[in-house]
């Protein structure tokens, strides 16, 4: 299967004529986008086609070379790596100044590289002491190793991003608050998460805010309060 996918992709790849990545770090001082990868194929979508363009969030900037490093060493380690098969660094378009000193771009590689950042109510995120937490993450995924409700759901605990800290993200990115609450709600608040976390994340105190603003906004799932009322006999509006 995966001899058929490599054979079916690498075609579109050599046929692209631009190729979209995300980003783990950015390097504010060099411009230098730093992507983590096992199977090679961002190897491919980055240096194959005639433009790359990076579209990665506002938090993934941190100030230097050095700090970028830092984070692709921890969220390999906290993703149970030793080390990934690829780090790739860029920081520019393809170029060479071989023939008689003059630089040209696009020698072998792509010859435009855009970096394009997503805020998306990041910088409203950065501004509340609690929800700021959650642009920490480096997602490493060490946290969905410990959540204990992770894997009864097969992977199904969110949409597009997972367990406790999905709903937060979720809250803010890409479905309001009202598509977080079911998510808000799954979540045991056990804090296993948060113990694991290399950044310490305190996902319980996130969620715990989430569902006072759910509760507060009249959005309290039904399955939840059909349970407090059955449980204690409490009817919940």
């Amino acid at each position: 299967l995966v001899g058929e996918v490599k054979r079916f992709l690498r075609e579109v790849y050599f046929k692209a004529d631009v190729g979209i990545s995300g980003a783990n770090a950015i390097a504010a001082e060099t411009g230098t986008t730093f992507i983590i990868e096992n199977e090679g194929n961002a190897k491919l979508v980055t240096g194959l086609p005639k433009k790359h363009i990076v579209i990665a969030g506002l938090e993934k900037i941190v100030p230097t070379l050095q700090d970028a490093m830092l984070v692709v060493e921890v969220a390999s380690r906290y993703a149970n790596y030793k080390a990934p098969s690829y780090v790739n660094l860029i920081s520019c378009p393809s170029k060479t100044g071989d023939i008689e000193k003059q630089v040209v771009y696009g020698a072998h590689g792509p010859s435009e590289y855009h970096v394009v950042l997503l805020d998306n109510n990041r910088t409203k995120m950065a501004k509340d002491p609690v929800y700021k937490q959650a642009l920490y993450c480096l997602r490493c995924g060490g946290c969905l190793y410990e959540c204990p409700i992770y894997p009864l759901t097969a992977g199904h605990f969110g949409y597009l991003y997972m367990a406790g800290l999905g709903a937060i993200l979720t809250r803010f990115l890409i479905g309001g608050i009202e598509n977080a609450a079911p998510i808000a709600y799954t979540c045991l608040m056990c804090g296993r998460c948060k113990a694991h976390c290399p950044m310490e994340i305190d996902v319980p105190e996130m969620v715990l805010k989430l569902r006072q603003e759910l509760a507060e906004a009249g959005l309290t799932p039904s399955w939840v309060k059909e349970g407090v009322e059955a449980i204690t006999g409490i009817k919940i509006r």
